[in-house]
């Protein structure tokens, strides 16, 4: 079933080959998505959230995988056009919607920096808009937010659990929002790492404290000399920073656990090898004697859920950095991997 009729092209910035943002990205017509059959639904996007994996995922991609005219994001809000007849019944044409794709739909290049996307509802992490939640701040609350709710699932912070947590990166996308959540969810205290200009920004999440990574260098002896004896139960790098785990033990207790979701400064390649040795190379032979905890950031309904009951409390909010124009895309990627925004990046597709 669907609303007002659906045009026969769109706008979307697409890309066929590997390769830097700048080099390979193309704003144009492509055919708009046929209408939705079984599961799925068909959305006019509104706005896009912007996240540094968007340049990572179109720089090493091998070119076999790369499909003509793919198009790159993975979050956005928006309105439904039209469903299909499996789709649950709750999603109706023109409810007002935010929706996290799974990766398999990122890696095929079907992403939301387009006009109208077409996804399975089975396996999208899909949610109407909360009230009080405008169409910016819905497209960019779901990534980083269920990132947030996933850190606390694999990391088994359990509810209540009067933790001492410690946050590498607190004022980017999904380190400020894991500051709120792990604030809403019963942490004793949350020690946020970020620049001097971004410390007022991380108090008002929740944050206990802050921690000038540039005024405090090298962090690692930092923290050693002041948390040593008082050492955190969990440590969240969003950063990639290897030095941080594997000098953890001078801050980090022996049950605790060191979560990284970041990407090493060398590449895809060096984070995956850090993330093997850091998880299998026992201590006697130069491993570090902490756990580690890295996993696949797949969207569970479950957890947008969570996150969507926490939103409607006031418990979790976003913070906008800046809103881009459709045509400014280059722009916003080129600030995201500067990783120096303090909260989240949106992209005007449609508007409201």
């Amino acid at each position: 079933m669907a609303s007002s009729p659906i045009p026969a092209t769109m706008k979307a910035w697409t890309y066929s080959r590997p390769g830097p943002h700048r080099k390979i990205l193309e704003l144009k017509k492509v055919p708009t998505p046929p209408l939705p059959t079984g599961s799925q639904l068909l959305f006019k996007v509104a706005f896009a959230g912007i996240d540094p994996s968007n340049t990572n995922v179109m720089k090493i991609l091998p070119s076999l995988l790369v499909r003509k005219n793919a198009i790159p994001g993975n979050e956005f809000s928006g309105t439904i056009m039209a469903r299909g007849p499996d789709a649950p019944s709750h999603f109706k044409v023109g409810c007002k919607v935010l929706c996290v794709t799974p990766s398999n739909v990122i890696l095929r290049g079907r992403g939301p920096f387009c006009e109208y996307i077409c996804l399975d509802s089975k396996t999208c992490a899909i949610a109407l808009v909360p009230e009080g939640l405008t169409m910016e701040e819905a497209s960019c609350i779901g990534q980083c937010g269920m990132m947030a709710m996933l850190i606390h699932k694999h990391g088994k912070l359990h509810q209540g659990n009067g933790y001492r947590i410690l946050v590498n990166g607190a004022s980017g996308g999904c380190g400020s929002m894991f500051v709120q959540a792990a604030v809403a969810l019963g942490a004793k205290e949350v020690v946020g790492v970020c620049s001097a200009p971004n410390a007022e920004f991380v108090l008002g999440l929740g944050a206990s404290k802050i921690i000038d990574y540039r005024a405090n260098a090298p962090l690692h002896e930092y923290l050693a000399k002041e948390y040593q004896t008082r050492p955190f139960d969990f440590v969240l790098d969003t950063i990639g920073a290897q030095v941080l785990y594997t000098k953890s033990p001078g801050y980090l207790k022996e049950e605790g656990a060191f979560l990284n979701i970041g990407s090493y400064a060398h590449g895809m390649l060096w984070t995956l090898l850090y993330a093997m040795l850091n998880m299998f190379r026992p201590w006697w032979l130069g491993g570090t004697p902490r756990k580690f905890v890295i996993f696949s950031p797949q969207p569970e309904k479950e957890c947008m859920v969570r996150l969507m009951n926490l939103v409607r409390e006031g418990k979790i909010k976003v913070h906008i950095e800046k809103v881009f124009a459709f045509e400014e895309l280059c722009d916003a990627l080129d600030l995201g991997d500067t990783k120096r925004v303090r909260g989240k990046m949106v992209l005007t597709v449609g508007g409201d």
